[in-house]
């Protein structure tokens, strides 16, 4: 499902980029031509300018001009003197440019009205610029017009073709299209990476809801199975002492379930960031040595010594502002893990260190231990290590409570190994 899910959104990620990129490029595209375009008609006009006044001023054309404009390439210069054809110099006219010539006669004639042949002299120049384009498929800059000489009338045609223009058109096309092609390669790429590092939390998310789904049906199933061969059996009974018997083992079972469904709610309430806190301001002192009586005596039973260590006496005792509640829980739940797993004879030490800004709580236990592998899977839910699967009394979500309830006060909440062998969780506030 993920994977398909990665697939649709790495191509609408690129689909989309790669059109909005694609239409840009294509604005862009479109005012280069125009720009390009434009310089170009800006010279031809220059050129022609140029050419105009020059073919005004001079009464006589000199060869030596015209050959100098023939050689230059900038563009074909027709002359017509009373309307006979001006031959010079170098100047040898092909078929194909004596047919190209009439056309661009023609085309000036018939679409701009501008017939250099019939056109009646007057006192000032006459002339039209057009953009042509030949029946061989050749475009051009194209002016035609008249010129009033003293006796006579000269008449011209100028023809600049615009294939250079047109290749660095097609140039320009060529670069926009592999820089498209590029790009939304490019795209495709990071797209991919990109929505693959969005999906895998996700991904990883999902794997532990459905984890979670199945521990907890795991653990539920036990005391319902429990619970429902009792109810068979008070069902078939009626021996007193066997009914207390199984009513015992209900009760138990039925307080078993009610834990691990207050701890489920408890961390459905965090996941949905809706972990209720009601702050307010205590001593951490007072506060570990709650904990500290609270579990002294159950210490003494299972034959563990039990010690606080509390900072030496502060001018100013710092002032812990947090849901006591909460941070009372959490300790209870790393004193209850510390007396599970140290023998007896062991030892436990609750620890409180100040620092300028923060506080930091020590449980330190000389148990089992954890190995280094499991330092971190150890706050994953459901997860208990293998020499803790026969304990009933813990479901594997107790670190992972204390995680969120630490977190949620800004804190946060780690294993070492202790100095004398054991476990040592810290928690900072």
């Amino acid at each position: 499902m993920f994977h398909k899910l990665h697939y649709q959104l790495a191509l609408f990620y690129t689909f989309v980029t790669g059109c909005i990129f694609t239409v840009l490029t294509l604005l862009c595209l479109i005012f280069a031509e125009n720009s390009l375009k434009a310089e170009d008609n800006a010279a031809f006009l220059r050129q022609l300018n140029s050419a105009l006044i020059h073919l005004q001023e001079q009464d006589t054309i000199s060869h030596q001009w015209l050959n100098q404009i023939q050689e230059s390439g900038q563009f074909q210069l027709y002359l017509y003197d009373n309307g006979n054809p001006l031959y010079y110099e170098h100047y040898h006219e092909s078929e194909q440019e004596e047919f190209l010539k009439k056309e661009a006669l023609a085309a000036a004639a018939t679409e701009y009205q501008m017939d250099i042949f019939s056109v009646k002299p007057s006192q000032v120049i006459a002339h039209t610029e057009f953009d042509f384009a030949s029946s061989d498929g050749e475009n051009y800059y194209a002016s035609a017009g008249v010129i009033p000489k003293k006796s006579r009338h000269l008449g011209f045609l100028i023809l600049t073709p615009l294939r250079q223009q047109e290749k660095r058109i097609w140039f320009l096309r060529l670069v926009i299209f592999l820089t498209d092609l590029a790009a939304v390669s490019l795209i495709l790429v990071f797209s991919w990476v990109f929505t693959k590092r969005l999906i895998t939390p996700i991904e990883k998310n999902r794997e532990k809801q459905m984890r979670f789904i199945a521990s907890a049906s795991h653990e539920l199933r036990a005391p319902l199975a429990v619970l429902r061969s009792g109810l068979e059996v008070l069902q078939k009974t009626t021996d007193p002492a066997e009914q207390s018997h199984f009513l015992d083992l209900m009760t138990e079972e039925s307080g078993h379930m009610h834990n691990l469904i207050r701890d489920m709610l408890l961390l459905a309430n965090s996941d949905s960031g809706h972990l209720p806190l009601h702050l307010s301001r205590c001593q951490p002192d007072e506060l570990l040595l709650g904990i500290y009586e609270k579990f002294e005596p159950m210490a003494a039973k299972r034959a563990v010594q039990l010690s606080i260590k509390l900072p030496d006496c502060l001018p100013d005792p710092p002032c812990l502002i947090c849901d006591r509640e909460r941070i009372t829980q959490v300790f209870s739940i790393l004193l209850d893990n510390a007396l599970s797993y140290t023998p007896s004879g062991g030892k436990i030490q609750l620890t409180l260190k100040t620092t300028s800004s923060s506080l930091l709580f020590e449980v330190s236990d000389t148990g089992c231990g954890v190995p280094d592998a499991e330092k971190e899977l150890i706050f994953d839910r459901f997860y208990r290590s293998d020499h803790a699967h026969t304990d009933r009394a813990h479901f594997g979500l107790g670190l992972c409570i204390a995680k969120e309830i630490i977190e949620a006060h800004q804190g946060s909440i780690w294993i070492e190994d202790a100095a004398g062998g054991g476990s040592c969780f810290f928690v900072k506030l």
